[in-house]
């Protein structure tokens, strides 16, 4: 088993959450 797969998707995942995150923030403030 390798963890190439998970690492990647646990990497998008991350990356995800920062852009809705960033995406609320910027919301919020308008």
């Amino acid at each position: 088993f390798t963890g190439k797969p998970v690492d990647g998707y646990l990497a998008n995942r991350i990356v995800g959450t920062r852009a809705l995150c960033g995406a609320l923030e910027q919301a919020q403030e308008k």
